[in-house]
């Protein structure tokens, strides 16, 4: 089998693999490099969506694509408590996949210097001082290798290992009544026997809502459950009845405490399996373009990609892993968890937490809010494995 060499190989043409070489072409610092992405699909349907908060006026890399944006949020208690969150200036965003890769693949295809394989991923490694990847019908070699390929870890007694899994269905409807204005970012109006479960509602406008129904559990659902209590919440809470499936889509992210690597060799994770989704809420798209920032920053200024200080502190990653082990007693409920919070500290405060951007006055606030007694054990066998 014959070796193709490049500068520059991305395996996985998702999400982190497509915005990592975008960003990287857009901004000039692979001028000459010859790039080649892998993947095993050619990126043309709406898989899925990307949601996260930014402060208004602060724009990301990728503002051309945000869908819709939601500046009131509101939350539900399972006890049907409805609180309209105090989120000061932050704003709620949405990039549908498909917007995304139609832009990003556009301009990234004006540039004869990359190329396209699809096929299936054999291995990733290191082969003396290059990287190499086997796919099934071929071997190539370059200098790095950005990975954002994911599979479940080999993980140690003491880790924790919960999926957010969600299936999400876009409707169009007459019977909305509500303020298509405002999103219900987290509603706990629905059962709880799985683990920690909610909805997530984001109208697009009057006649047209997209509805997830979100778990945080060890384990899938099969899948009619998800769709009978996307069905009850739909007819039960919104009272929706009639309407008309546009789109649907399903996903799993990790949330771990588990310390995934950043770097092997010349091999650079990136995504999931670079540690970039939050352990504590598996929101992923904003830490990993902060990483993105991270390696082209270190290109321009030493020629190589490799970075020290990771998004993620140290700091947030302890609490994080406190917030899984108290999950997995199933004494303070999740879903009481995030009641308590929402309850007792502002929204703001808490998105900034979330975020990785708050401050210690802040994350006292946080801790202060919840029942300690339920998170002391934890937290010592956190800090003490």
């Amino acid at each position: 089998m014959q070796t193709k060499n490049y500068d520059i190989i991305i395996c996985g043409g998702g999400m982190a693999g497509l915005s990592l070489v975008y960003r990287a072409l857009k901004e000039k610092v692979w001028v000459a490099e010859r790039i080649l992405i892998i993947d095993k699909d050619s990126k043309d349907k709406n898989d899925r969506t990307w949601c996260f908060w930014q402060k208004e006026g602060i724009e990301n890399e990728f503002e051309d694509v945000v869908y819709k944006r939601w500046k009131d949020f509101l939350f539900f208690s399972n006890k049907e408590e409805k609180l309209k969150l105090d989120t000061g200036s932050y704003i709620y965003k949405m990039i549908r996949s498909i917007d995304f890769y139609k832009h990003v693949l556009a301009y990234i295809r004006q540039f004869d210097q990359v190329d396209f394989v699809f096929q299936d991923i054999i291995s990733i490694g290191n082969h003396g001082n290059k990287a190499a990847v086997k796919t099934s019908e071929s071997v190539f070699e370059s200098k790095y290798i950005f990975n954002s390929i994911y599979k479940k870890p080999e993980l140690k007694p003491e880790n924790q290992y919960f999926i957010q899994h969600f299936k999400g269905i876009t409707i169009r409807t007459n019977q909305f009544k509500t303020d298509p204005a405002e999103m219900y970012f987290m509603d706990f109006r629905t059962t709880q026997e799985n683990g920690t479960t909610f909805f997530y509602t984001l109208p697009f406008n009057q006649n047209e809502i997209f509805v997830e129904y979100t778990l945080f559990s060890k384990s899938l659902l099969k899948p009619e459950e998800y769709n009978s209590k996307i069905k009850i919440y739909l007819s039960e809470i919104l009272r929706i009845d009639d309407f008309e499936i546009i789109e649907e889509e399903f996903g799993a992210i990790p949330m771990t405490d588990f310390s995934f690597e950043r770097r092997s060799g010349n091999v650079i994770n990136i995504g999931s399996v670079g540690g970039d989704t939050r352990a504590s809420t598996g929101y992923t798209f904003l830490n990993t373009q902060k990483t993105i920032s991270k390696i082209l920053d270190s290109f321009k200024e030493n020629n190589h990609p490799f970075f020290e200080k990771e998004n993620i502190s140290n700091k947030h990653k302890v609490l994080d892993a406190t917030i899984l082990n108290v999950l997995d007693n199933e004494i303070y409920k999740g879903d009481q968890i995030f009641t308590d919070l929402f309850n007792r500290v502002k929204a703001k405060t808490i998105l900034a937490f979330l975020d990785g951007e708050s401050t210690i006055p802040d994350d006292l606030k946080i801790m202060a809010s919840l029942k300690a007694k339920y998170f002391i054990g934890p937290f010592l066998k956190v800090i003490t494995r």
